[in-house]
C-alpha cells in the first residue's frame, strides 16, 4: 500500500532502517500501522547494555518527528484530518504500533452484547490490579486480526501529576508494569476471544485521560 510504503521510507530516512513490514488498518477516523522488525543497530546496542529506557525515549523522539511529517500526507490521501497520534513498542517481540486519531472521532464497533460485556468485565478485573478503574469502555476496532478498546478516565492523581511535571520516565515504567500485568493474563483473554493473541499494546493519551488497549490476533484463528 502506498501509505505504508511512504511511512517506511520516512522511518528509514530518519533511523537508517525501516521496519520489515507495515500493516495498515483504517476504521472510522483512526488509522493503525502495525510494524514488525523495527529495531535498529543503535537500539540493539542500547538494549544489550541494559539501556532500554534510553532506546525507547530515542525512538519516541524520532517517531514523533516522523509522524508530524507523515500526518499531512496521510490526511490528504484519506480525506481525514488527523490531529493526534499515539504509539507503543514491544522490544522483546520487535513489534510496534502507531495510531493516528481524530479528537472528535466517535466510531464504535457493534459486537455481540455477551462478548462485549464479558470483555469489559475482564479488562476491568485485570486492570484493577494495576491502574484506576476506567469510567467507560468502547470497542473502536474489531476484526479477525485486531481488537482495540478505548478506556476513559484512567489516570490516578499521581499519574496526572507526573504528566503535568513531564516526568516521562516514571510514566514509561508505570506503563510497562501495567502492560506486563495484562500479558500475565493473556490466556484469559484468549479464552474469551477464542483466538490466540500474538501481540498486545497499550497507548496512553495522558492529555485526555484515556488509553487504547490493542490485541493483535494470531493468523491461526482457532484454538484447541
Amino acid at each position: 500500500m502506498y501509505l505504508s510504503s511512504t511511512f517506511s521510507k520516512l522511518l528509514k530516512r530518519r533511523f537508517g532502517k525501516g521496519p520489515e513490514s507495515c500493516n495498515v488498518i483504517l476504521k472510522g477516523n483512526r488509522f493503525y500501522i502495525y510494524m514488525r522488525n523495527f529495531i535498529t543497530p543503535a537500539e540493539e546496542v542500547l538494549m544489550n547494555q541494559g539501556q532500554l529506557e534510553l532506546a525507547y525515549n530515542f525512538r519516541s523522539a524520532v517517531i514523533n518527528s516522523v509522524t508530524q511529517e507523515f500526518i499531512p500526507e496521510v490526511s490528504m490521501a484519506l480525506g481525514i484530518s488527523f490531529d493526534q497520534f499515539f504509539h507503543d513498542w514491544n522490544y522483546d517481540k520487535n513489534t510496534g504500533i502507531l495510531l493516528l486519531d481524530h479528537a472528535q472521532s466517535n466510531h464504535e464497533e457493534k459486537i455481540d452484547n455477551s462478548l462485549q460485556d464479558s470483555l469489559f468485565h475482564l479488562i476491568e478485573s485485570v486492570g484493577s490490579q494495576y491502574h484506576k478503574k476506567p469510567a467507560s469502555f468502547k470497542i473502536v476496532k474489531f476484526t479477525q486480526n485486531i481488537c482495540a478498546i478505548e478506556s476513559k478516565d484512567v489516570l490516578m492523581p499521581l499519574e496526572k501529576l507526573a504528566y503535568e511535571k513531564r516526568n516521562v520516565d516514571l510514566l514509561l515504567h508505570h506503563a510497562w508494569n501495567i502492560k506486563d500485568g495484562y500479558w500475565k493474563n493473556k490466556e484469559q483473554f484468549e479464552s474469551l476471544f477464542g483466538r490466540l493473541i500474538e501481540d498486545m499494546f497499550i497507548m496512553w493519551d495522558y492529555k485526555n485521560n484515556r488509553k487504547y488497549l490493542v490485541f493483535i490476533f494470531n493468523k491461526l484463528y482457532t484454538m484447541k
